[in-house]
């Protein structure tokens, strides 16, 4: 499987016709052998014939042992004068007089130093063409380095799959698309190894952890080790010996650590070697040097093999190292598994603040955490995060039962602070998971009525705090951001006051009023950096979110929050998260950006990862996912698929944004061509958003209905859109809604003036409409040359020129666009009177500066937009 690698792959078949061979160099797993098999499977076999060789630390101990295959007699008896004759008399036996022979040498960096001499002899007489396979990293024999320090065979590095590569791998193996969130974790778990990666695929695909779902594959499971891969890291980690499996246990078990805490458990000089293996590997983060295991399938791997009484002893020693020491975030988490793993004592707070700390990265980690803390006394608190975790764990009727026994305890000895905790979560769990908020906000009133009668003013605060974030998600932003501000005139306790405060953001921004969200948003991010360690990663995510969420319609383009790939529906800060993966772009709101700025394919590929990720545990966006990702379907002409979406995950009552449903529906009603029921349904959600008052929602709709008909539309819509424009100061979307306007007022130079805008506010899907309108209009000489131009100009904002962008010079730019139709590169050679070799070269360049790995992928990305 050489996916990813077409470009290497030409390259080094050019170098072995054109140079006498080339040398691999790449880190272990990364696919030397493969690639060196396939440079010379395609050889012509009446001109080359390869002999293959490979070294290994056996034949490293013993004088010329890699080349006793080419030696007659036995190499022992052999005097070393005339091993390079009897080399070069055995191949040509085996190639015979009219073929050229072609020696492949595996893991050279293993051969002993007289056989790599023969090697080199061999290159540099031009008796043989070479493929030599090196490892990188390690030491290998000078003759082997003067393979391309002095005998001139190109080096050629073999790296790590990329991201997109993995992707491309991945979907090969499985016939059909992947989602991008489980692309990422493909990649980071197997650190871009092919051999790692086909073989999770294929676990995966084995035991159900890769399932199909919105059309997309997708990792539904922990990680796993694969019997096979399990097999070669043990073998690894035997190769190390004791002392370095325990310190590769210590970072397994709450790595990345401070370089002082793994010096605990390993000398610097063990250390070094393991590094230099390509086990561990170190970065400078801040003041402090972090080091972390090459990736997470080797900590799984440690994991899997150690022992309760090793877990315990390892755990105790990582306790020990770092007592004197603050531990913050993942460390924090981290100290309280230790302590769990160790039998050490951890009162039910720390316990219940770790648990809350890994919610959403590791469910099960946090279960075990908020379970130990609730057989411990931990009371309401531990019973909540308990709950918490079985929701993200799809175990929502345990969880309810949990927190129905916690109020039981909590009325059996008159606790009103538990009352009130547990009442509380109860309203969520109501909300999140029953999608019930109406009845869950009247739940919270009539707490927060029985919490005022009493005296409780931090109960009924909370409560509050709690029924605005219910009442937003109501999609009430209107009467949630009156409430909101009343509550903030008040004297509020820490939590609820930034609960309440982030609700308003999102209100702000639904009502309109995106300039005050942006100021109250990031007066709150600041607020929750500075609280430091204090803020819960989803706090800190959130908050993010919300402040992104305000700059959406005012910013080209917007930074967008991030999130852990194997989490998804969270928001979280983009921090070395608890499971140890790299923060990626959150595809809900990546999604609906690529929506907002006209490219239909990225943001379907994100929203339904979105779908997928909002339908398990607490999915608070799960109606936004499911709109968003109907209605760009359909406006993509698939009214099917974007009715059976409608259908598997239907849109409820849990909707931030109003009108949801019949927007969706009218999209689809317009896609197959039933336009006046599409008119009537988006006519249903403006009277809904404006009942709501949510003036952007509803501009949004207007701008949308009016397009369902480009004749009458912008005529009919554009006063109620001008009146809406006065509520609303989201640039973005303001442009947009003056674009109807002119459309409506016909006048060739003022709607080009606008498209243009709207190109300037990567609009670029709202531009096209114009331009679509000004075509259509067009009658006389300067309309037509004004309807060129913005096509053109279309083309350039949305991609521009793909090959002139990425570098392609007019030969690859050429060779690309043949193959990208289909043509073979045989028949490439052929049209252009090249041969196949210049042709594989040619394209190999390509494929490298367009980033893409395959002739469909290829294809795509010459595509022009416009």
């Amino acid at each position: 499987m050489l996916t990813g690698r077409d470009g290497l792959l030409a390259e080094a078949r050019t170098a072995l016709v054109r140079a006498d061979g080339a040398v691999l160099i790449g880190p272990a797993g990364v696919g030397r052998t493969a690639l060196a098999r396939a440079v010379v499977a395609d050889l012509t076999p009446r001109l080359f014939a390869a002999v293959w060789i490979t070294a290994t630390e056996a034949s490293k101990a013993v004088p010329f042992g890699a080349l006793g295959q080419l030696l007659a007699g036995g190499h022992p008896a052999l005097h070393p004068a005339l091993v390079h004759s009897t080399v070069r008399a055995s191949l040509a036996q085996r190639c015979g007089a009219t073929r050229t022979p072609v020696l492949v040498i595996d893991d050279a960096h293993l051969l002993d130093g007289p056989s790599a001499g023969v090697l080199l002899g061999l290159v540099q007489a031009r008796a043989v063409r070479a493929v030599v396979t090196v490892r990188s990293g390690v030491s290998a024999p000078d003759a082997v380095v003067a393979l391309w320090k002095d005998a001139g065979l190109p080096r050629l590095m073999v790296p790590a799959l990329a991201e997109a590569e993995v992707g491309a791998l991945a979907e090969e193996l499985l016939a059909g698309p992947v989602s991008r969130s489980t692309t990422q974790l493909l990649w980071q778990w197997t650190g871009g190894l092919p051999h790692l990666a086909v073989a999770l695929i294929d676990h995966g695909r084995e035991v159900g952890s890769l399932v199909r779902d919105t059309d997309q594959w997708r990792w539904r499971a922990v990680l796993a080790v694969p019997a096979q891969v399990a097999d070669l890291l043990d073998r690894e980690l035997e190769g190390i010996g004791r002392t370095g499996e325990e310190a590769l246990a210590a970072l397994a078990l709450g790595g990345p650590l401070p370089l002082s805490v793994v010096e605990a458990a390993a000398s610097p000089e063990l250390l070094a070697d393991l590094e230099q293996l390509g086990m561990v590997r170190s970065e400078e983060r801040g003041q402090q040097i972090l080091v972390r295991l090459r990736d997470p399938m080797l900590g799984a791997a440690v994991r899997r093999r150690m022992s309760p009484a090793r877990r315990r002893r390892v755990s105790a020693a990582l306790l020990t190292s770092t007592r004197q020491t603050t531990l913050h975030g993942t460390h924090e988490m981290a100290s309280a598994l230790w302590a769990v793993h160790a039998g050490q004592p951890i009162g039910p707070p720390e316990l219940v603040r770790s648990a809350s700390l890994c919610l959403y990265a590791d469910p099960a980690a946090s279960e075990q955490l908020a379970r130990r803390a609730w057989q411990e006394g931990g009371g309401a608190s531990a019973a909540v995060a308990l709950s918490a975790a079985l929701v993200e764990q799809g175990r929502a009727v345990e969880a309810y039962e949990t927190l129905r026994a916690a109020e039981r305890d909590a009325e059996a000895v008159g606790d009103r602070a538990a009352r009130v905790t547990v009442g509380t979560a109860l309203a969520g769990h109501r909300t999140w998971v029953g999608r019930e908020p109406r009845q869950a906000y009247d739940d919270l009133r009539r707490l927060r009525a029985d919490a005022e009668a009493a005296g409780d003013l931090a109960g009924r605060a909370e409560l509050a705090a709690v029924g605005v974030v219910v009442q937003l998600f109501s999609g009430e932003a209107g009467r949630a951001l009156h409430r909101a501000r009343d509550l903030l005139g008040e004297s509020l306790p820490r939590g609820a006051h930034l609960r309440v405060t982030l609700a308003s953001v999102a209100a702000l921004v639904l009502t309109g009023r995106t300039e005050e969200a942006v100021r109250v948003g990031r007066a709150v991010v600041a607020a929750v950096e500075r609280s430091g360690s204090s803020a819960l990663p989803q706090v800190r995510g959130m908050a993010g979110a919300a402040l992104a969420l305000a700059e959406l319609w005012r910013q080209p383009i917007p930074t967008g929050p991030v999130t852990d790939p194997a989490a998804g529906r969270w928001p979280l800060p983009p921090d070395p998260l608890v499971s140890g993966l790299s923060h990626t772009a959150w595809p809900l709101f990546d999604g609906y950006a690529q929506r907002v700025s006209g490219d239909r394919a990225g943001a379907i590929s994100r929203l339904r990862d979105a779908v997928a990720q909002q339908a398990g545990g607490t999915g608070m966006f799960r109606s936004e996912a499911t709109g968003w990702l109907a209605v760009t379907l359909a406006e993509d002409g698939r009214p099917d698929e974007a009715e059976a979406v409608l259908r598997d995950h239907p849109v409820d009552a849990v909707a931030l944004v109003p009108g949801l449903r019949p927007w969706a529906l009218a999209a689809i009603a317009a896609a197959a061509g039933r336009r006046v029921r599409a008119g009537q349904l988006m006519n249903e959600a403006i009277v809904v958003a404006h009942a709501s008052g949510c003036w952007l929602v509803e501009l949004g709709y207007l701008i949308y209905a009016a397009h369902l008909d480009p004749v009458a539309g912008p005529a009919r819509y554009a006063g109620r859109i001008a009146e809406a424009i006065g509520y609303v100061d989201a640039e973005r979307l303001v442009a947009a809604g003056r674009a109807v306007i002119a459309l409506a007022g016909r006048n060739p130079t003022v709607m080009l003036e606008h498209a243009h805008r709207l190109v300037d506010l990567n609009m670029t899907g709202e531009a096209l409409k114009v331009a679509d309108e000004l075509g259509r209009q067009a009658v006389t000489t300067d309309s037509v040359r004004l309807a060129v131009d913005l096509r053109a100009r279309l083309g350039a904002a949305v991609h521009g020129n793909p090959a002139t962008v990425a570098g392609l010079t007019a030969r690859e730019t050429q060779i690309a666009g043949f193959a990208a139709r289909g043509l073979s590169d045989r028949e490439i050679a052929d049209q252009l009177v090249l041969s196949v070799r210049t042709v594989q070269t040619h394209l190999g360049r390509a494929y490298r500066k367009l980033a893409v790995t395959s002739r469909r992928d290829l294809s795509d990305a010459l595509r022009p937009v416009g």
